[in-house]
């Protein structure tokens, strides 16, 4: 203990992020599965599916395997970096999918400490030492961000790079070679876009803080740096997918909803309300009220996170998640801008009990939260099932989802089965007087309106059926029977306690509920 107490005093920096790593490696052993449907499938099935030779969606790869592949709007180079894994990793005997997703979250947790150190660093250049230790603990202890630095967000892999190029900007060896590590920054900015392209409002946002001091030169050489690392990773990447450059940025584009150009349906608050509850009021209120008031004075730190908070609030495509790209940078801001009101002000002079009272509130809470948040298992039921079918998937080749209390059905992950078997999904059905229609929704999966496609002669019957949620379970059965006659029950898989949480609260867009795993009898 003192020890660490010696090491807090002397290397605050160094006591931080051994923090910072033991909280991330627990969150690396026990905050399985995946956050959100996007960056799973589109990432660790689209890198595995074209490793095997094969393609999840019209996608990753192109050429013979894929012939309908087009770019998506999404950059190769988050994906490729998993594809280039998965094929080292399966290079040196790792084939199991629970091994390969343990060694993504720990290279995500290993990286995400570069989010910590810059944090402390960049916090010390803009404001004073106890200032920077307390950014630094709050970065590394904060309820949500274990969580999301291990799992496949790629707003926040692109974190560090964003935080290096500002940290480039701020430093002091900035001002005896400012062209060197202008060029640098705009290096590491092309990085962080061609890792998620939204990256270009902060990018614009940096962009104008340069020109507005009136950095011509400097905002030039900038410029040459971030469209060298673009050319290379969005140009020549992409020529080589899609036979033309920035193939996938041009979609993107193309893809991308302005804000005010169609009908609302989210309010603009909706950031705002969910910024002051992320950082757990009463606090969050004086936070944010900081991260303004650092405007003038911390403009580079401001300005691009201000813009993309700004876009997204009236955005279509609004999902909490985009806003991590920057939350690092609203954390500083905000702590660092609120801290010099107080020094400031007579009345919290005059209260210091009613602001450390406030400080205890948001710590207790934090750390209740952080211990949720940092082991909760993730899409548990969608991911234990299909290990429960990876132990059978010699016999498996046809799988049927059926979810008839909902109109549409979710993916199930089949990377985790570790085989690539056609999966039929049923949503919401009449037996009668409904058309049969079959639609393909990827390579391996087909949305069917009706089971009386399974009395076609060239149907595939189904080796297991998952019956998702309990909601009119023996009634759906029943409903089956006719069509698959031979239904054995195997095994319930249980929702993990946050999914079933946030079922409870929003049933329409959290479909993560228990799932019954039947196999059907064949004669």
């Amino acid at each position: 203990m003192n020890f660490f107490a010696q090491l807090w005093t002397q290397k605050p920096l160094r006591a931080i992020i051994i923090i910072a790593l033991l909280l991330r490696i627990i969150a690396v052993i026990f905050s399985k599965g995946y956050a959100v449907h996007e960056d799973h499938f589109m990432v660790i099935e689209t890198a595995q599916a074209w490793l095997d030779g094969t393609a999840y969606r019209d996608w990753l790869p192109g050429g013979e395997v894929n012939p309908q592949a087009v770019p998506k709007g999404k950059s190769i180079t988050y994906v490729g970096m998993h594809y280039l894994l998965f094929q080292f990793l399966e290079f040196l005997g790792v084939m199991n999918a629970g091994s390969k997703m343990l060694i993504v979250r720990l290279i995500h947790a290993l990286f995400s400490l570069l989010v910590v150190n810059y944090a402390y660093r960049i916090t010390h250049l803009v404001s004073e030492k106890d200032i920077a230790r307390y950014v630094g603990l709050l970065v590394a202890t904060f309820w949500l961000l274990p969580f999301v630095s291990v799992h496949n967000f790629a707003e926040f892999f692109a974190v560090p790079f964003l935080m290096l190029a500002t940290w480039f900007f701020l430093r002091p060896q900035y001002r005896d070679k400012p062209y060197k590590w202008a060029f640098l920054g705009g290096l590491v900015l092309g990085v962080a876009m061609s890792i998620w392209l939204f990256v270009f409002l902060f990018v614009i946002g940096f962009f104008g803080v340069l020109l507005y001091q009136k950095r011509w030169k400097v905002a030039f050489i900038t410029f040459i740096g971030f469209a060298l690392s673009m050319g290379l990773l969005q140009g020549v990447v992409d020529y080589f997918f899609w036979d033309r450059p920035f193939a996938e940025l041009y979609t993107f584009f193309q893809q991308i909803e302005i804000p005010f150009t169609k009908p609302r349906r989210t309010i603009f608050s909706m950031y705002a309300v969910m910024l002051l509850l992320v950082l757990i009021p009463p606090i969050s209120i004086f936070w944010l009220v900081g991260w303004v008031k650092s405007a003038k004075r911390n403009l580079l730190l401001f300005v691009p996170a201000f813009l993309v908070f700004l876009f997204f609030s009236f955005s279509i495509q609004q999902h909490e998640r985009h806003i991590m790209v920057v939350f690092p940078f609203i954390l500083i801001s905000s702590v660092v801008g609120w801290n010099r009101i107080i020094q400031k002000s007579v009345f919290w002079n005059n209260h210091p009990g009613m602001h450390r009272s406030m400080v205890i509130f948001f710590w207790i809470v934090n750390f209740t939260l952080l211990f949720s948040a940092s082991t909760m298992y993730s899409k548990r039921s969608p991911v234990e099932a299909m290990l429960y079918l990876q132990k059978h998937k010699n016999t498996i080749n046809t799988v049927l989802i059926e979810d008839s209390n909902r109109t549409s059905v979710k993916s199930m992950p089949l990377f985790y089965m570790e085989k690539w078997v056609e999966m039929y999904k049923l949503p919401d059905y009449k037996e009668y007087g409904a058309p049969l229609s079959v639609r393909k929704r990827s390579n391996w999966e087909y949305i069917i309106s009706t089971p009386r496609y399974f009395l076609d002669s060239v149907a595939h019957t189904p080796d297991f059926v998952l019956f998702v949620g309990q909601k009119s379970l023996d009634e759906r059965i029943q409903r089956l029977k006719p069509y698959l006659p031979s239904l054995q029950y195997k095994k319930t898989i249980k929702a993990g306690i946050i999914d079933r949480i946030f079922f409870k609260i929003n049933p329409k867009h959290n479909a993560n509920q228990d799932i019954f795993i039947y196999r059907v009898a064949h004669p």
